[in-house]
């Protein structure tokens, strides 16, 4: 996941470290990275797959109130107090994965996770929470609360819950490659093999590569996409940039120096679609950066 952590005052500014510090994210402290809550908020809700507010649980509600759209698109919100005592799982709980990601930050800030959806507190199984992690495509989308629903009155459900059927439909991977030059075709497939195992989906998920137009005479990576099948987009610095500012994506200025702008693999993988789910974020391996997106 990519997540944005919120802070609005001093001591905010430094849980949000020691929270990216142990479990990642990219921090926004007012004051110096924003002045304006509510325009923060507006521009990034649906740029990150997360939202982890330090504030007044109220605050955050009335921030995010205006773009909620579905419990199938919403990023993932949470909010934990200042003093880093509870990390409540807000908005998104299964699909989104806030209550995963809230056990994980309660977990490494030793805090208190507070989950409230109902399958979570009865200590069941819910089909949304399999949808995300697995990147699976629900059809039809309604059906999910009646199954549900079945689990939580303890009925066995198998494909069918009575008689409604849900039908999971896998999505395909985007993997954005940024590498150096003169690396080997072999270095960059187990980059990009490691990347798939870390979110525990197999290669053959990946049906798109994409990189910057620097790289269209990149060996390594023109032969890697002819050996496996697969297409590659290339773009221009002047498109992935303008995904780095849509995005706040955090550059590199080695790779700004090197090919002309700060962020290569997640921008390109960005360019690929109009709605983004990251799958996984920039990851850096030996000489070959690799993030994946769920295609929508």
């Amino acid at each position: 996941m990519r997540t944005a952590i919120i802070s609005l005052t001093a001591k905010g500014a430094r849980l949000a470290e020691k929270i990216s510090a142990k479990v990642g994210g990219q921090t926004f402290a007012k004051g110096k990275n924003f002045n304006k809550l509510a325009d923060l908020v507006t521009g990034i809700f649906g740029k990150f797959d997360g939202l982890i507010f330090i504030c007044a649980a109220g605050i955050a509600v009335r921030m995010i109130a205006p773009h909620i759209v579905s419990k199938l698109s919403d990023p993932a919100v949470l909010v934990i107090d200042e003093g880093g005592h509870n990390v409540i799982s807000l908005l998104s709980g299964h699909v989104g994965r806030a209550n995963e990601l809230a056990v994980e930050i309660a977990s490494a800030i030793d805090a208190n996770p507070v989950i409230t959806t109902a399958t979570d507190v009865e200590g069941k199984f819910s089909v949304d929470a399999v949808i995300s992690r697995l990147g699976l495509l629900p059809e039809p989308k309604e059906v999910i609360k009646a199954i549900n629903a079945a689990i939580l009155r303890g009925e066995d459900v198998f494909v069918t819950a009575g008689d409604v059927r849900l039908n999971l439909i896998p999505q395909n991977l985007i993997a954005g490659v940024g590498c150096r030059r003169g690396t080997s075709s072999l270095k960059i497939f187990e980059a990009i093999q490691r990347a798939c195992a870390m979110i525990h989906q197999p290669i053959e998920r990946v049906k798109l590569l994409a990189s910057v137009d620097l790289k269209k005479n990149e060996a390594g990576l023109v032969s890697l996409a002819e050996v496996m099948g697969l297409e590659i987009k290339f773009f221009s610095p002047t498109e992935l940039q303008k995904k780095i500012d849509a995005y706040q994506l955090e550059e590199s200025k080695f790779v700004t120096r090197s090919v002309g702008v700060g962020n290569v693999c997640e921008a390109a993988a960005l360019c690929c679609v109009e709605e983004a789910r990251f799958a996984l974020p920039k990851t850096a391996f030996k000489g070959v950066t690799v993030a994946l997106l769920w295609e929508r």
